[in-house]
């Protein structure tokens, strides 16, 4: 019986491959999760810990797709205090830090803490489709983060390379609208870091798009981050503010 049971299921998710990639799936969560064109966005970052807040941050991203498909983000610290004015850039999948008060440029890990929860690259646009090998593991139901089920995609994403900000994701896009829906995220050594839920979604720039991300630990869910973003906008951003040399002279919002 167990057999059978494995067949079946085998011949099910090689039937479902047939009629669509797990690439086609991603591509097409992807473009829900970003615009293709150059945006802005407000994002507050609030960390919790026992479902009691912690502390907050405010922040505003500007981001732009280059020509390979890959992201360009710059991210501005609004607050709080001790962080105004500070900057982070991600071109590709590398990234700066500058800070406006020792004029220093130090190069950081898309895996650096922002705040609670949340990591660098947790605030960047990013494209899996272009970062991770892909592999269709099947068709589940699961609870998303409204609590309401979902039948959904599994995806299982390994890093192409060591300078993608997670070693392996495992990824699930609901079945019918491509929205994406819940991830775990994973160390190399397969530690499960975190996992988040995507919700809140809202016609935004030609597009329903999530506007809220529930971060939890991989290992104390007590620990809690919240991104929620808003003021989207498109917006013409030059090509030179995507560089490690402007950071100095940025000035915008």
């Amino acid at each position: 019986m167990k057999l059978l049971k494995t067949l079946i299921l085998t011949t099910a998710t090689t039937l479902m491959a047939q009629a669509i990639t797990p690439l086609e799936i991603v591509q097409k969560s992807d473009n829900i999760r970003n615009p293709n064109d150059s945006f802005y966005q407000k994002g507050l970052i609030t960390e919790f810990q026992n479902a009691q807040k912690v502390d907050s941050m405010l922040i505003s991203i500007y981001s732009k797709k280059a020509d390979d498909g890959q992201f360009k983000t710059l991210v501005k610290i609004l607050k709080p205090k001790k962080d105004k004015e500070k900057l982070i850039l991600r071109n590709g999948n590398t990234m700066w830090m500058y800070d406006p008060n020792s004029k220093a440029i130090a190069q950081m890990s898309p895996q650096q803490r922002l705040m609670g929860q949340s990591s660098s690259a947790d605030v960047m646009s990013a494209n899996f489709a272009l970062d991770y090998t892909l592999k269709l593991e099947g068709v589940e139901s699961i609870k998303g983060g409204d609590k309401k089920m979902v039948e959904c995609y599994k995806i299982g994403m390994r890093a192409i390379s060591s300078e993608v900000s997670y070693s392996t994701v495992e990824y699930w896009v609901a079945k019918d609208t491509f929205y994406p829906i819940h991830a775990k995220f994973y160390s190399a050594n397969g530690e499960l870091l975190k996992k988040s839920y995507y919700r809140k979604f809202q016609n935004i720039l030609g597009a329903v798009r999530p506007t809220e991300v529930l971060i939890f630990d991989g290992v104390d869910t007590n620990k809690a981050t919240k991104l929620s973003f808003s003021d989207f906008a498109e917006q013409e951003i030059p090509d030179f503010w995507f560089t490690k040399e402007y950071l100095s002279k940025f000035r915008g919002e």
